[in-house]
């Protein structure tokens, strides 16, 4: 019986895989088929597991009304001997892919359904099909607009298992959550959940799901930048999927190809990708897009661009055959994004624009690489010469990385609620138990000894009594300490004024420039419309009104980025919450250069300067203050532009006002030069500049607290920021940040 029961297990999965039929019906019509196929095959005694595959290869291919899916649950609950797929709740998964073809929302309802009436089974099928529902149903969460939704679901399901003690639920939850945080571009809490998955999965019985974690994690290390560990786990994924003959192999050894083309080792990357189409799976329909995808870009960096081109192609064609979704087992599949980046070493830049649009659009909801995407496309613009549309592209990418920031920071939210929660009810559960152990052995205790308790309950309560005064004078201490604490942070925050002023002056001019040009515009068109008007022309002059709803539209576009950034200055000057994380210290100091620049075109489209950067690839992340070290930069930039552009003004003919970025790392610190070639700084006021209101320019032109400020935040970090000045041929700032 054992062995026929596999048999037909391995029937139903190839049934299952195989999901065209090749008969031409109507959709009604196969889903009476599909229905009474079950009806005939299912009894207690027999189950034809072939006719069952046929009935279920119908369903995939149907379009289901809800009393369809009705009379299909009626005829699957006769289904007496469950296996994974071959079950009630197999049918019924079966019909939740179905609906999740064409809405998530319903797909949602449908599977968390199944996942509490399985929750009432206690044997082992039912705990491996609420699995497959499990980690299924986190896809149209991830597909749609409710990611939080999702977060809050699997949170409060962690917390369910957790205090029921089953492990399997356990896993799945943190699993999914995981790939929730990859998604959001939490890459540290995914890396924490799938560890934690890893920690209740039994790597004897459950290996397909050990490895699914060890490849999973090797791929978060490489949205990193962490080599070493990204190494580390793919590997290990890699030999050990070899052993078993196991999907991730392919998977692994493309994680390690990646890691090798964005530290630029081309021959190592074309190893890992020769182990990664020869290994299991790399002819897999998830795999194989990723595998042409990261080949193409291997043939980009080797400056082999029709063979990329070609790649990338197959790619589509790979894509547009098997239907495969931008979000698959490998990883995003976004060969226009590729394709982009080879059209910009043909410096076809047009054509990269257009791409990076389709791929924004193809996206949906991976907002990381959407937020990539504009910052590149804001690149290109400025490139062709189309400042407004690098400068609107630009706006763009700010709002969706603050946006971004805002849901990562409410996600984190979440997870430390739940992990409180969580902690209460533990601790809450094993104080029950001690109780209950306790309240044992007292019913245990013979007669014989009542006089000896009744003794020690004397000494205990006199214990409790000298207790209780104790902690009366604990509890006055601690309310002192508040209260001291509580003037502490007024104190503090009042010492930060002069910080988070300066910090909202620099941050909120540029949405300022933009909603003052748009103003200015608006007024110029209205009196065209006027004009119009007047000579009885409707139709210019409602072309000129809509014109003017389309300002007002970016105008309260850019005050409500105004506001953004006083809230989020306001959040950000509060010290107790600003903490150091991993930051790619190249790309903030790019965008902020950038963010200077677009701020001061937008205020005086006259000024132009050349921008240098020469970033030292090897640096990779280092701990501090992204916000902080990002305001110094901002800060000396904004001098910088300042101190060409008045310059310029001065000798206008031959002069070209310039602007440069440099990093290096060197030794256990990175160092930061930010120069410009203006009219440098006297030698006799260089001691003084980074004093507190001190200011070399005119009156009413700078408050003097920048580079005090700066020099603050930079000896924060355990950092030290020096400056070199020429009088009359232009002024360094150097910044000297330890890795930590």
């Amino acid at each position: 019986m054992k062995k026929q029961t596999k048999i037909i297990f391995k029937l139903t999965i190839i049934c299952l895989l195989t999901i065209y039929s090749n008969q031409i019906m109507a959709q009604q019509s196969k889903v009476d088929s599909a229905i009474m196929v079950l009806n005939k095959s299912i009894s207690t005694d027999k189950l034809d597991s072939a006719s069952v595959g046929k009935a279920v290869n119908l369903l995939f291919t149907a379009s289901l009304t809800d009393s369809q899916i009705k009379q299909i649950e009626t005829a699957a609950d006769k289904i007496k001997h469950w296996s994974p797929f071959l079950s009630p709740f197999g049918i019924r998964f079966v019909v939740y892919s179905n609906i999740s073809e064409t809405d998530a929302g319903k797909a949602i309802t449908y599977a968390k359904l199944q996942i509490e009436k399985l929750d009432k089974f206690k044997t082992i099928e039912a705990a491996e099909i609420r699995s497959i529902f499990f980690r299924n149903l986190g896809y149209p969460f991830r597909n749609s607009n409710r990611l939080e939704e999702g977060f809050l679901y699997y949170t409060q399901k962690l917390n369910e298992y957790k205090t029921r003690n089953d492990f399997s639920g356990v896993r799945d939850c943190y699993f999914v959550l995981a790939r929730f945080y990859a998604i959001s571009g939490l890459y540290d809490m995914a890396i924490y959940n799938f560890k934690k998955s890893n920690s209740y999965t039994d790597t004897l019985n459950d290996k397909e799901n050990w490895l699914a974690v060890l490849t999973y994690l090797g791929y978060n290390y490489l949205l990193k930048g962490e080599k070493s560990e990204c190494l580390k786990y793919s590997s290990m994924a890699y030999r050990e999927s070899i052993k078993v003959n196991n999907n991730s192999a392919s998977l692994s050894a493309m994680n390690m190809a990646r890691m090798m083309l964005l530290n630029n080792q081309l021959d190592s990357a074309e190893y890992y990708l020769r182990l990664a189409k020869d290994a299991p799976g790399g002819d897999n329909t998830d795999n194989l897009p990723s595998i042409l995808q990261t080949e193409a870009l291997y043939k980009i960096q080797s400056g082999a661009l029709i063979a990329g081109d070609s790649l990338l192609k197959k790619c589509w064609q790979v894509i547009e055959e098997r239907n495969i979704a931008v979000n698959s087992g490998a990883g995003r599949v976004a060969p226009d994004y590729y394709i982009a980046l080879l059209r910009i070493k043909q410096s076809r830049f047009d054509e990269a624009i257009t791409l990076l649009e389709k791929d924004i659009v193809r996206l949906l909801n991976n907002r990381v690489d959407i937020v990539r995407d504009y910052k590149l496309m804001a690149e290109l613009y400025q490139k062709t010469g189309n400042t407004k549309k690098a400068a609107e592209t630009y706006a763009i990418f700010i709002a969706m990385q603050d946006s971004l920031w805002a849901d990562q920071d409410k996600y984190r939210s979440i997870s430390f609620e739940a992990e409180q929660q969580m902690n209460e009810k533990e601790s809450s559960i094993a104080n029950l138990e001690n109780k209950n152990k306790i309240s044992s052995l007292s019913r245990n205790f013979s007669i014989g000894i009542a006089a000896l308790l009744l003794l020690i309950a004397a000494g205990i309560y006199n214990r409790f009594r000298t207790k209780k005064k104790a902690n009366l004078v604990l509890e006055k201490t601690l309310t002192d300490l508040k209260s001291t604490q509580k003037q502490l942070i007024q104190s503090e925050k009042m010492a930060s004024l002069g910080e988070l002023t300066a910090g909202i002056a620099h941050e909120i001019q540029n949405p300022l420039n933009f909603v003052n040009n748009f103003s200015e515009v608006n007024k110029e068109l209205l009196v065209e419309m006027k004009d119009e008007m007047n000579k009885g022309n409707i139709d210019d002059a409602n072309a000129i009104a809509n014109d003017v709803i389309d300002n007002e539209e970016k105008i309260i576009h850019h005050g409500k980025r105004a506001d953004a950034i006083v809230k989020g200055m306001l959040q950000h000057s509060r010290a107790s919450t600003n903490k150091k994380e991993p930051a790619d210290i190249n790309a903030l100091a790019d965008e902020y250069l950038r963010l200077s620049y677009h701020g001061l075109r937008a205020k005086d489209k006259s000024f132009n300067a050349i921008m240098k950067t020469d970033f030292d690839e090897y640096i990779g992340r280092i701990n501090i203050i992204p916000q902080d070290i990002g305001r110094v930069l901002l800060n000396l930039y904004n001098n910088a532009f300042y101190a060409v552009d008045e310059k310029k003004k001065k000798q206008p003919e031959g002069y070209e006002p310039t602007v440069s970025v440099r990093t290096k790392k060197v030794g256990d610190t990175v160092e930061i030069k930010v120069a410009d070639n203006g009219n440098g700084i006297p030698q006799k006021v260089v001691d003084k500049i980074f004093q507190p209101f001190f200011t070399t320019k005119p009156t009413g032109q700078g408050t003097g607290l920048g580079l005090s400020l700066s020099y603050d935040i930079v000896k924060a970090h355990g950092g030290e920021i020096k400056v070199e000045t020429k009088e009359g041929e232009g002024t360094e700032f150097i910044i000297l940040l330890p890795i930590v």
